[in-house]
């Protein structure tokens, strides 16, 4: 059987075990010929991307709950359902006979269920004379219509999908009910219906290009409709080219790149970018205040190396260390601490695949601990009259506006203006329509000598 697929399976069958906790690392694809490669990694993603999706149509057929299935079946299901509804290039026929031959590997008795289950899907999707399955030009959140990442929606031949609006479309995009409904909370149903079908397709490759002395051009890269942001379009080689070519240029979404915009001008004191990850948000610090010492702080040893090569090309300005290294040495100095924290990852959905999964009030409350633990030290950092940019990927307020609050509330800090940026573009859009999700605000640590008043909210 083809390898590629069988690798799929098995790594699905993983994460069936360990639901819905999934791993992080890549899909392991050694022995696999480069030309299957990729289709492999394709398969992956739609299964992981549309999970909840596919187990929907699934239980219509199942006789026992999803829940109780071995995880080699829920693999095998996962990865066949996945060809059969999202790649009209690979001939159903395909799909059936190597998830059915796999499972009789893996688990022999279950064969029998997988073959029956998926045909019942495969004789779901409506198809055209041509053998083309049918399409509607536009989701419309129907009973019997799935989304797809270009923007059209597979047509099926009866109403598969719950009743209630939000039940229908979470289980249409493949996002927990728990998490839709408490979008459509405090968003609204229709906002929250956009955010989970903004998830459906890969995000597009944006650049900041702010701080670039010449900007890329080229037919690999469009404008993006965000001032200071371009769309790459090209593979990954020609990416890491490109960035070779332009150091001053980096991957970065407009609407983090948006958080950085809400500082004010900086004093001759430290800057500490506390989460800085591999140093997105650092780059933009180091543009914005170029005769600032910057100190970017990072737990993973990874992306602590990162930083440290990013800090070698910094002329001096710019060095990489362990949070618990600056917390004392640094105590009450600071102009700037940026917090760009761990969150849920909510509004990148669609480029964090695996972090849907994980949506609960349960992790939102582990979340919010460890992000007022982080926040504690940060401003222990600031000076009097130094500002703390906290920043999310998130759109849960749980993370995001009463975060806000607690620190005005336990801190004594000052708000000075936020942001809610909502997910755009998405799905048959065009790529320099596209943003992710995000909140920032920033807080300022009262002066003895000019107390700072709260402005508007942006």
């Amino acid at each position: 059987m083809n390898p590629g697929r069988a690798a799929v399976y098995a790594r699905l069958a993983a994460e069936a075990g360990r639901y819905p906790d999934l791993a992080l690392e890549p899909l392991e694809l050694r022995g696999v010929a480069e030309r299957d490669q990729a289709l492999a990694h394709a398969i992956y993603d739609a299964a992981l991307r549309r999970w909840i999706t596919i187990r929907q149509l699934a239980r219509v057929h199942l006789r026992q709950p999803w829940e109780q299935l071995e995880p080699a079946v829920v693999g095998a299901l996962l990865g066949g359902a996945a060809q059969l509804l999202f790649f009209d290039r690979v001939p159903p026929h395909a799909a059936l006979d190597e998830t059915v031959e796999w499972t009789k590997s893996a688990a022999p008795r279950a064969a029998g269920l997988v073959n029956a289950v998926l045909r019942r899907i495969s004789e779901l999707i409506e198809r055209e004379p041509t053998g083309e399955p049918r399409r509607a030009s536009a989701w419309t959140n129907s009973r019997d219509e799935v989304p797809l990442a270009e923007g059209s929606a597979l047509r099926l031949g009866a109403a598969c999908l719950p009743e209630e609006q939000l039940a229908r479309a979470a289980a249409a995009a493949g996002i927990p009910l728990w998490q839709v409904r408490h979008w459509a909370d405090h968003l609204g149903e229709d906002d929250a219906v956009h955010a989970a079908w903004h998830s459906i397709g890969a995000g597009p490759t944006v650049l900041n290009v702010q701080a670039a002395r010449e900007a890329p051009a080229g037919g690999r890269v469009l404008q993006h409709r965000a001032p200071g942001h371009m769309v790459f379009t090209g593979s990954r080689a020609e990416l890491l080219s490109l960035l070779a070519r332009h150091p001053d240029v980096w991957v970065q979404d407009s609407t983090s790149a948006a958080a950085v915009s809400l500082l004010e001008g900086s004093g001759p004191g430290p800057i500490i970018d506390l989460c800085a990850g591999r140093g997105t948000k650092t780059r933009q610090l180091l543009a914005r205040f170029p005769n600032a010492r910057i100190v970017a702080c990072e737990v993973s040893e990874p992306r602590l190396g990162d930083l440290r090569s990013l800090a070698a090309g910094s002329a001096g300005r710019l060095e990489a260390r362990y949070p618990p290294e600056i917390l004392g040495a640094l105590r009450s100095r600071c102009d700037v601490v940026v917090a760009d924290v761990p969150c849920s990852n909510s509004g990148v959905l669609a480029r964090r695949v695996e972090a849907r999964h994980r949506c609960s009030p349960r992790q939102l409350a582990r979340l919010t601990a460890q992000q007022k633990e982080i926040l504690a030290g940060a401003v222990s950092l600031l000076r009097p009259g130094g500002q703390l940019l906290y920043s999310t990927c998130s759109l849960e307020p749980e993370e995001n506006q009463q975060i806000a609050a607690w620190l005005v509330a336990a801190h004594g800090l000052s708000l000075a203006r936020e942001h809610l940026i909502l997910p755009d573009g998405g799905p048959g859009r065009p790529p320099s329509e596209y943003r992710d999700g995000g909140y920032a605000a920033l807080l300022v640590r009262p002066s003895a000598q000019s107390p700072v008043s709260v402005a508007g909210i942006h």
